[in-house]
């Protein structure tokens, strides 16, 4: 068995001990300072006490790399690791996320000396387990490093897509691949980014790399750290999973948005409408509850922010087949397990644009076939697929831009 304190940063939360062949939690011997533990078991302890250990092993669990990652058996192979939990554990359970890690009880080691937003680390062969034998060289031109290639924060990395997080000139970035049916995923982060920036809403800017070597050539989204060294992320789940009043339906929204505006979020509302409205156009059918919520203060614990808008890869009907593509109806998620219509998003609309915005958006059409036909040789789309797809992606515009002024909410210029 192993012992660790539960860190948040330097501020010491709960001594746990720790399983050191299934590494399941199995004790809580001692609670610190639960003001600073994870926000899913901090709420655990307050409301569900028994449920505690329960929600530490789940903490525990979306920070290690998922069964239904493409290629992880492979992959652990490659690191010569045996499980994702023996992964995760390899490196104090650092990750990009946020800043919670497990100190070996007596241990002297500090955050500032291992975090992974000030330190280096050596993604090379994790990297090239990822992409096929000297991916991580041909891309960087950097060679690899004495570190040692356990300790990154590729141990903790959940999710269902090859990714691998990579430092360059002080930055962290994560190169994301795809897993769809067609493949044009990292396109769709490039285009989300563009109508991000053109509603006014808080996102992070994507961009497209091409990974080849002598077997793969894959195309990436590449986009930086969401956070920096004082933040963390709370996913939207976690913020409501206690809620006595959640359904399960399109109506949770209300609730979350309301748990928002108590805590003072900045434009909350109107933020979150225009999340929804890019889904809308994009018929993303992948907005879960964990790829959105809110940033958090580690050291004050203010709710800051909305967290800016990523993770929109599986839109546009990457991972429908050709013969069930339709532009005037998809399918999306709400606050729902379930596909609901994409109709159904447009009863939230209350925030109007500018025409000046909707004649941006037609420019962004333009740019999404334009990209189609560049990265044709990374995706599975035949020359009259593409065609489709942008003409489809049009209409969604046309009608976004139809239903908005049927609503009251043009702003004419």
């Amino acid at each position: 068995m192993a012992k660790y304190v539960l860190m948040n940063k330097d501020t010491e939360v709960m001594v746990v001990e720790q399983d050191d062949k299934t590494y399941k939690f199995i004790a809580i011997l001692e609670l610190i300072n639960i003001a600073y533990a994870p926000f899913v078991i901090k709420n655990a302890i307050a409301s569900f006490p028994e449920k505690t250990l329960d929600k530490i092993n789940q903490w525990f669990r979306y920070r290690i790399i998922p069964n239904s990652r493409e290629n992880k058996y492979e992959l652990l192979k490659n690191i010569d690791v045996e499980s994702s939990e023996e992964l995760a554990n390899k490196h104090f359970a650092l990750s990009l996320s946020d800043q919670y890690w497990l100190k070996p009880i007596h241990s002297s080691i500090t955050w500032k000396n291992i975090n992974y937003f000030t330190n280096d680390y050596d993604s090379h062969e994790f990297f090239d387990a990822n992409y096929g034998n000297n991916a991580y060289i041909t891309l960087t031109k950097k060679i690899t490093t004495a570190l040692s290639s356990l300790e990154t924060p590729n141990n903790t990395t959940a999710g269902q897509l090859k990714k691998a997080w990579i430092k360059i000139n002080e930055e962290n970035y994560l190169y994301k691949a795809s897993a769809s049916l067609y493949n044009f995923d990292p396109i769709n982060e490039v285009i989300a980014s563009m109508i991000c920036e053109i509603l006014e809403v808080p996102y992070i800017p994507y961009e497209l790399k091409t990974i080849q070597n002598k077997r793969q050539n894959t195309l990436v989204s590449v986009c930086k750290c969401i956070i920096n060294e004082n933040q963390e992320i709370i996913p939207a789940y976690e913020l409501i999973e206690h809620n006595q009043k959640l359904s399960g339906t399109f109506q949770d929204y209300y609730i979350y948005l309301d748990e928002l505006e108590k805590h003072n979020i900045p434009r909350a509302e109107e933020y979150l409408q225009k999340m929804f409205m890019l889904d809308y156009i994009m018929l993303n059918e992948d907005r879960h509850l964990t790829n959105f919520g809110i940033l958090r203060n580690v050291e004050t614990l203010e709710w800051e922010s909305i967290c800016p808008i990523f993770d929109t890869g599986r839109s546009n009907n990457t991972n429908i087949s050709e013969s069930y593509w339709d532009w005037n109806e998809g399918e999306v998620k709400c606050f729902t397990d379930h596909f609901i219509t994409s109709e159904a998003l447009l009863e939230l609309f209350t925030i109007p644009l500018r025409t000046e915005q909707f004649e941006k958006l037609k420019a962004v059409s333009q740019e999404f076939k334009h990209l189609l036909f560049q990265y044709q040789t990374y995706t599975k789309l035949f020359d009259e697929q593409i065609e489709k797809i942008a003409k489809g992606f049009e209409t969604r515009l046309e009608l976004f831009y139809r239903k908005m002024r049927e609503k009251g909410l043009l702003i004419e210029e």
